[in-house]
């Protein structure tokens, strides 16, 4: 029968579908090169004629949903003026642009126009949205990536199966193995599951732009066959990347349980400290995105974590640590793993100790685990010292663009803090208290600029501050008010406190990846040790690094750097 303007023919199938047939008009209303909006039950499509036909596409353009029919028609192609995208109007294919756009079948019957439109079942609509996140992340557009993100969540997928894939597709073209971009994922996965609904995507998205920011045109790594008779933690300390990949294969081949790979890794960076702690701040976290994802996706992750550790720098070997290095010789490691803690001991003197030492204090800090603080009570300590050390930062340097020193290197003594006290809850033994000494060390080090320019132990210590300007958390952080950001931050409760601190570190407030990474795995990193140490100082130093200014120079830190070597040859200082 002729359809009308409004007749309407529903038909379905064993799966589920559910197709929809509507006339949108007569044929005679379109002159080749016209197009109209039409409506099929509650879809809006654009339908189009030109020389080879009549087309349908949904109206609204997959950018942002602005309407197609108030674009322009050039022969068979369609372009939305909003942004300039560009579809076929033969098949939805996006010509410029990210996104196709769906398309629907016609037919004229009896001189009127039927468009039928198919509502898909849940996994179709996943097997179009796969492909589509992928080619989003493979082209670092963050719109696409988010949009898909944000359907596949709306079809009940959940964050772990959507970084799972985003993952799939880029830890081999990681830049010497996994790194910031991998840590920043896994936490802001942590971070979406802990949140329902379309709050799940701001963290999520924020994750897979990090790894699409970070391997953009990067070619993947080859990964050799799987060999069992690889030692990986030998492989490592020898710098053979691909027999410790082979190896990490191999141990996956034969089925080794997660504890015992995880142990040679723990060992191989514990070995060294590498890479200013982020040796150990990687092992941590891949494991950790094991755990979310799925223990399968092991082989597309670990034996990148084995390059990256192969190709950290062992800081251990570098002149700033020799003196470090001979007090650290002379440490019973195995007297430290197997020492008992006290659960009177206190750490605040400790903490004192450490923060103003004029070398690097392990001497002390191997006698505090011998005389009750046990392992545990050490990296409390220096959790605590690192938190301290955040919160009396001078701005004066931060803000002087010929020192390299920077809010970055004092996180990282607080992150690795974190990572070391994983990796003894994982694995305790001579090997990871060893870490624990190397966390020792990181937080001196990150004092180097208090020592080297004199100043005396100033800034936003809780006991320094003056009432706050607000009794809001998130308006002090937004509007850069740090003492009351850190006032609000120690008084508040540590879990509410906590959300609002990572809220703020997902707000984009950073200016370029690096940072961002950094905003959002310290949050994290103090979110735990409060918890852990039931002290409110690391939320506190947490409060102050997302509140106050942070000069990102990269570039002109380079050019200074790169300048002063090529004129007097020397490199740069510390």
């Amino acid at each position: 029968m002729a359809a009308t303007d409004r007749d309407t023919t529903q038909t379905h199938d064993p799966t589920g579908d559910r197709s929809t047939t509507e006339s949108v008009g007569p044929a005679e209303n379109w002159s080749v090169g016209s197009m109209k909006m039409g409506q099929v039950a509650d879809r809006k499509v654009a339908v189009v004629r030109t020389e080879s036909g009549f087309h349908a596409l949904d109206n609204a353009c997959p950018h942002q949903g602005y309407g197609l029919t108030t674009g322009s028609l050039d022969g068979e192609r369609l372009t939305c003026q909003w942004h300039n995208w560009k579809f076929d109007v033969r098949t939805g294919q996006c010509l410029m642009g990210e996104e196709d756009v769906a398309c629907h079948r016609v037919d004229v019957v009896d001189g009127e126009v039927l468009v039928t439109v198919n509502r898909q079942t849940v996994d179709e609509q996943r097997a179009k949205l796969w492909p589509s996140l992928e080619r989003g992340i493979e082209a670092d557009y963050t719109g696409q990536i988010a949009r898909d993100s944000a359907r596949l969540l709306a079809t009940g997928t959940t964050p772990a199966e959507i970084m799972r894939s985003g993952l799939a597709h880029t830890a081999a073209k990681t830049d010497d193995g996994l790194g910031h971009e991998l840590a920043m994922a896994t936490d802001c996965l942590a971070l979406a599951e802990i949140r329902n609904g379309t709050d799940q995507a701001l963290p999520l998205v924020q994750g897979l732009a990090g790894l699409a920011e970070t391997t953009r045109d990067r070619p993947a790594r080859q990964l050799p066959d799987p060999d069992p008779s690889v030692s990986v933690p030998e492989a490592i300390e020898t710098e053979d990347a691909k027999g410790a990949m082979a190896g990490v294969l191999g141990l996956l081949d034969q089925g080794a349980d997660p504890a015992t790979v995880r142990h040679q890794l723990i060992d191989a960076a514990s070995a060294h400290h590498l890479s200013y702690g982020h040796g150990m701040i990687y092992t941590q976290k891949t494991f950790e995105m094991l755990d979310r994802i799925g223990w399968d996706s092991a082989p597309n992750l670990l034996p990148h974590l084995a390059a990256r550790l192969v190709w950290s720098t062992r800081e251990d070997t570098l002149p700033y640590m020799r003196k470090a290095m001979r007090s650290l010789a002379g440490v019973d490691l195995e007297s430290l793993a197997s020492a008992e803690a006290d659960q009177g001991w206190q750490p605040d003197g400790l903490v004192d100790v450490m923060l103003d030492a004029p070398a690097a204090p392990l001497d002390a800090a191997a006698a505090a685990v011998i005389d009750g603080a046990g392992i545990e009570g050490l990296l409390a300590a220096v959790s605590l010292g690192a938190s301290r050390r955040l919160l009396r930062h001078d701005l004066a340097i931060e803000l002087d663009s010929s020192d390299a020193f920077g809010w970055l290197d004092i996180t990282h003594a607080l992150t690795t803090a974190q990572a070391v006290r994983w990796a003894w809850q994982a694995d305790p033994g001579p090997h990871t208290a060893r870490a624990a000494l190397f966390a020792v060390w990181l937080l001196f080090d990150s004092g180097r600029s208090e020592r080297r320019n004199g100043i005396a132990a100033t800034g936003l210590e809780p006991d320094r501050l003056a009432p706050p300007a607000t009794d809001d958390l998130a308006t002090a952080v937004t509007f850069g008010d740090a003492s009351s950001a850190v006032a609000l931050a120690t008084a508040g409760q540590p879990d509410q406190v906590g959300d609002i601190l990572a809220q703020a570190s997902l707000g984009d407030g950073a200016g370029s990846f690096i940072v961002a990474a950094h905003l959002i795995k310290t949050t994290e990193a103090a979110r735990r040790e409060t918890a852990r140490t039931g002290s409110s100082l690391p939320l506190a130093a947490a409060a102050r690094f997302l509140a106050s200014p942070r000069v990102e120079r990269f570039v002109a830190a380079n050019v200074a750097e790169s300048v002063d070597f090529v004129t007097t040859g020397r490199p740069p200082g510390r």
